[in-house]
């Protein structure tokens, strides 16, 4: 059976409200999830046919929650001695990596999926019968899931070379050529042929699941070498390499599908001794094939860290994980394969490095090259899942950066800057240096070389800031915002008089709402881009709005009059952006305003209904006041659909038809239902 199938079947299940046993016992999921309606009906019968045809039962219903990264969904469950469950959970759009863990009643783990993927599953057969705790765990990214549990596929019993309970499964061994007890040798570059079917089930590799007999090899590593098997079949052929024969959780490498579910490749890093390459296949797959492999002499870590190349700032390297091996690992990092530079800093510096791969890359950077604790920074994505950043402040000495993978390799452009924690005399980095605001002037404003002066109340301490000074002539609107490409956590904050914290009017952080929007009388203010701690420093794209008052407060006199039971249609293409809200990112597209006046205490509901764009709606007492808000929101069931519910009092109102962050806008219904009490 081909694995794409139990692929296929994890991906994008949507959440649903179904609330079935496990095994029969009713779960308390750490977190749970309710949403839209049920879609995975095809994606769950290709699961259920994969699963059925390598001879497993589906046991207990399904169950679906949500998880954010680092969470664990906990159940606990009562095996019976002898049988062998796999317990498998299929994460939807927004899952990077979910594991299944099976722990006994003391919390000691027993069987896990070792996999990096948005799909796990961990197969286990207890030796008695007791009680364990089953784990969902988002390992990364956030979404929902939906669990399952199988019955099936293999017997309790003792595995050759003492496999223990928890090492993936144990069964029936039988023993003879081809297995733990009596490995065929195998020497490096040698070719040998066989035919599974005469193997025993003893063993299931971390990329695979089933019931599928394997044959067993032994190879002795006479020094550290990087070692390159592959294997050529006619099925569904799997191939990895464990350290104890046996004892999965000794493995060190695993492949099922290279290319085509008939040929498999693995490569792994490995130290002086024996080792066992196990020849195995997906489900129930059994056939011919021939298998062999290659070992090369390794740089060890400590040669891989003296011979670095160094990395120079400002001057972009580019470079390949192919063909590397996985030396290395950050806190942020998968099982990809590294590269690793020197950058040599000769003052108390800023330093921000920046990752460009053509492959789910992953950057960190450490004081201590093969000290994993030395990690000063590590990311995985910004903004894009082949985009890394990282920012850092060092003092003098020689650090290491790293270019690495979540999983895979590939090609990348590494660049490092460096910038000094003192300063300099720039424009906008002081009071005294403010840079003047000029309506149309470029705003992406890149701090790393500038002092740490000021401080808001939403942040700002030990961070580098810049210094926009406004002169206003006449009653104006200040709107400012972070753009979303923003690298780093920053801060926005206004002040009468510049580097005084009494003066504040405004302060807005980008993982907040993320802007300012006030009204200002005639005088001089100062607008400072500052970041949230010493590390939150970088390139940062702001846009800024001045725009005199007047026109405005006209507009909201002119509004049209919307009336409680008549539908309006309208249209925001090509309207300006000139409010934004609380809720839709900021609501930065077109918008349409209305007015709503209430004779009476009334209960209001205002719906809208977008055609084809993601829109939004909010409610102000006060038109031109973002403060004023009463209520915000970007969708009601689906991004098509706004709805506010609010009490009003007797008065104008004001109904505003805006849009999701920026760029979305079209034809729309607004509907206003208004109850008095």
């Amino acid at each position: 059976m081909d694995r794409a199938l139990a692929r296929t079947a994890a991906h994008r299940l949507l959440p649903s409200l179904l609330r079935r046993s496990w095994l029969g016992v009713a779960l308390t999921l750490g977190a749970s999830g309710c949403g839209g309606g049920i879609q995975m009906e095809p994606r769950y019968v290709t699961l259920t046919n994969t699963m059925a045809a390598i001879g497993m039962v589906q046991s207990g219903g399904l169950r679906q929650g949500h998880l954010g990264e680092g969470e664990e969904a906990v159940a606990p469950i009562d095996l019976q001695g002898g049988d062998c469950v796999t317990f498998v959970a299929l994460g939807e759009s927004g899952v990077r990596d979910i594991d299944v863990i099976v722990r006994d009643a003391a919390d000691r783990e027993l069987a896990r999926d070792n996999t990096v993927d948005a799909q796990a599953a961990a197969q286990f057969c207890p030796r008695e019968t007791a009680s364990y705790r089953v784990a969902v765990r988002m390992t990364r990214g956030s979404g929902d899931f939906l669990a399952t549990a199988w019955r099936g596929g293999m017997s309790a019993g003792p595995r050759p070379g003492g496999g223990g309970s928890g090492d993936g499964g144990p069964s029936v061994a039988h023993g003879g050529p081809g297995t733990c007890e009596e490995p065929w040798p195998l020497a490096p570059s040698e070719t040998r042929s066989g035919d599974t079917s005469s193997g025993d089930s003893a063993m299931t590799g971390s990329c695979i699941m089933g019931t599928a007999p394997e044959h067993v090899y032994s190879f002795v590593v006479t020094e550290y070498s990087i070692v390159t098997a592959s294997v050529d079949a006619d099925f569904d052929c799997a191939l990895y390499i464990v350290g104890t024969c046996g004892n999965t959780t000794s493995e060190l490498a695993c492949n099922d599908d290279t290319g085509a579910t008939t040929h498999s490749e693995i490569s792994a890093a490995l130290e002086p001794g024996t080792y066992y390459l196990v020849v195995d296949g997906w489900g129930r797959g059994v056939g011919t094939y021939s298998v062999s492999y290659a070992a090369r002499p390794a740089r060890s870590m400590a040669e891989v860290c003296r011979d670095a190349p160094v990395l120079t700032a400002g001057q972009p390297v580019s470079g390949t994980t192919t063909g590397e091996i996985n030396a290395f690992q950050g806190s942020c990092a998968g099982q990809g394969t590294d590269r690793v530079y020197a950058l040599d800093v000769a003052s108390p510096s800023r330093v921000r490095v920046q990752l460009d791969s053509t492959h789910d890359g992953t950057l960190y950077m450490r004081s201590e090259c093969a000290n994993p604790s030395s990690e000063l920074a590590c990311n995985d994505d910004t903004g894009s899942v082949r985009r890394s950043v990282i920012a850092t402040t060092v003092q003098p000495g020689r650090y290491y950066v790293f270019a690495d993978g979540w999983s895979g390799s590939g090609d990348y452009t590494l660049r490092a800057e460096v910038g000094p924690i003192s300063g300099s005399s720039a424009p906008g980095d002081t009071c005294a240096s403010a840079t003047p605001y000029q309506a149309g002037q470029p705003s992406r404003i890149d701090t790393i070389g500038f002092a740490d002066d000021l401080a808001g109340s939403c942040g700002g301490q030990g961070a580098p800031d810049y210094v926009y000074r406004l002169d206003v002539r006449s009653r104006s609107r200040l709107q400012a915002s972070f753009s979303h490409q923003t690298e780093h956590a920053a801060v926005l904050y206004l002040q009468r008089t510049c580097g005084d914290p009494r003066s504040e009017l405004a302060c807005a952080a980008a993982d907040g709402s993320g802007s300012i929007d006030q009204t200002l009388a005639p005088g001089t203010y100062f607008l400072v881009v500052d970041g949230a701690d010493a590390n939150s420093f970088g390139v940062t794209d702001v846009t800024i709005a001045l725009s005199d008052i007047a026109a405005l407060e006209q507009s909201c006199r002119d509004a049209p009059l919307i009336r409680p039971g008549v539908q309006v249609h309208g249209d925001t293409t090509g309207a300006t952006d000139r409010f934004q809200a609380s809720c839709a990112g900021g609501a930065r597209s077109p918008d349409l305003m209305y007015r709503l006046q209430i004779r009476r205490r009334s209960s209001v509901r205002i719906a809208s209904e977008q055609t084809g764009w993601d829109g939004a709606i909010y409610l102000r007492r006060d038109c031109l006041d973002m403060n004023s808000e009463l209520g915000c929101n970007d969708d009601a069931g689906d991004n098509r659909h706004s709805m506010i519910e609010a009490t009003l009092e007797p008065g104008t109102y004001y109904v505003f038809v805006d849009g999701w962050a920026s760029g979305n806008q079209g034809p729309f219904t607004l509907d206003v239902d208004a109850r008095p009490l």
